[in-house]
Order: C-alpha cells, then structure tokens, then sequence
C-alpha cells in the first residue's frame, strides 16, 4: 500500500513491517527475538546482519528530506536459517567472540578531516594514521577511533 502515515512519520509500507514484526536492526530487541524462537545475545544477531550472515528481509525509504535507504530484518528469517543449518552458530560465536581480543589486527590508511559546521563543511585534508582494527572500529595509535566502514576512510591491514 503506497503512500505516507503522517502519525507514524512512515510510510504505509514501513507501518505494516513493523506490525509483521519486520523491522530496522537498531529496533529488534529482546522481546523480538523471544517471539521468532531465536535464544541467542542482541549483540550476537546484530553482528550476524553486519556480518552479512543475515541478509535484509526488505528496506524502506527513511522519513525527512534525505531518503536514506534501511534495511528492515525479520526475525522469523533468521529462526528458520538457524534451524535450517545455513547458520552455524557455535562456529560464528567463536568468530564473534574473537573480535576485539588480544588477536588485534594492525592497519594502516588514510582519513579525511572535516571542520567548518554541519551547514557549510570544509575538507581540511588527509590524515595518515596506523591502528588496531577491533570489531567495526580502528583504534587509532595516536588515540581515538574511527568507524572502520566510515565513508571518508581508507585502510589496509599491515603484516
């Protein structure tokens, strides 16, 4: 069904995946999982969809003027790729549980720098950097961290 839910801030599309349980990663929760069967961490069943373990079951249009593309994840998908044996679970919580442990993995590349405001930003240049990657972030050995996935970033892991 076309159209916008002005109440919800969605459109009708978006309204009726939530009611069918279909939702945006950040939005399942607890209860979400109990419901579909699934009896594993939250944290474990986002990192299976960053991953890509766990594909989108659909997506829909963000609300505002930017129109961001979301993924929307079922649940009752990843029940049956559980129960299926597409996913094995006791292989990826070692993998899962491995990120971010003594096992780091050094990396080295290049950021962009912003300043200005969000209104009227100003690419200031590039910054050369070398770090740990942990999990989805790089540890930077001048301190801080940066999204590993980030859009104005560039690395290689080194030896």
């Amino acid at each position: 069904m076309t159209g916008y839910n002005h109440t919800a801030g969605m459109s009708n599309n978006a309204v009726a995946a939530y009611a069918a349980g279909v939702k945006p990663i950040s939005r399942i929760g607890r209860a979400d999982l109990d419901r579909a069967g699934v009896r594993i961490p939250i944290a474990f069943a986002r990192w299976l969809a960053r991953a890509g373990h766990w594909s989108s079951a659909e997506w829909h249009h963000s609300g505002g003027t930017w129109y961001n593309r979301v993924d929307f994840y079922d649940p009752g998908e990843l029940a049956e790729l559980i129960r299926g044996g597409e996913i094995d679970l006791a292989a990826l919580r070692t993998e899962w549980r491995g990120v971010g442990t003594s096992g780091d993995v050094r990396v080295r590349g290049i950021y962009s720098e912003f300043g200005g405001s969000r209104r009227r930003p100003c690419h200031l240049g590039d910054v050369k950097f070398t770090g740990s990657l942990r999990g989805d972030w790089i540890h930077l050995d001048g301190g801080g961290r940066k999204r590993a996935d980030g859009r104005h970033i560039t690395w290689t892991r080194t030896a």
